[in-house]
């Protein structure tokens, strides 16, 4: 009997975690400086810290899902992946708003304090974002 790839159990591209990760940290750095290039274009343009963070945030973040979707998570777009990357990334937004704005003001004065807060904010924000799309956008 002729196996059809149709009849075959359904088997997962899904790399492991730990392939899954690099590939996620490697897509992120790019993410990164994506972001925090925005981040400096939109301070430039007069934008209040606080809200050029999360129109920075929103920018990589979305660079970095499309990336993401194709080689990390080997992925074809469905409405359920959609939407719940929207609620993954809105509270991604929220918690990278919240450690950035609480990093603000509770770091020194010095010069380099935007770019700390951005780290922190970039650090946390990541992680969670990383387990989040594993678990619950790319799960299968």
């Amino acid at each position: 009997m002729v196996s059809n790839a149709a009849d075959a159990p359904r088997e997962t591209n899904r790399a492991g975690f730990f392939s899954q990760a690099f590939r996620f940290g490697i897509v992120g750095l790019g993410g990164a400086v994506v972001d925090f290039s925005s981040l400096q274009l939109i301070l430039v343009l007069g934008v209040v810290p606080e809200l050029a963070r999360v129109l920075s945030f929103s920018i990589g973040s979305t660079a970095v899902y499309l990336v993401n979707r194709r080689w990390t998570f080997t992925s074809r777009r469905n409405s359920r992946e959609v939407i719940t990357l929207a609620i993954v990334l809105a509270v991604t937004f929220a918690l990278v708003g919240v450690v950035n704005a609480l990093s603000l003001q509770l770091l020194p004065e010095p010069v380099w304090r935007i770019t700390l807060a951005w780290a922190i904010s970039q650090a946390v924000g990541t992680a969670f974002n990383f387990l989040a799309q594993r678990t619950f956008v790319f799960r299968g």
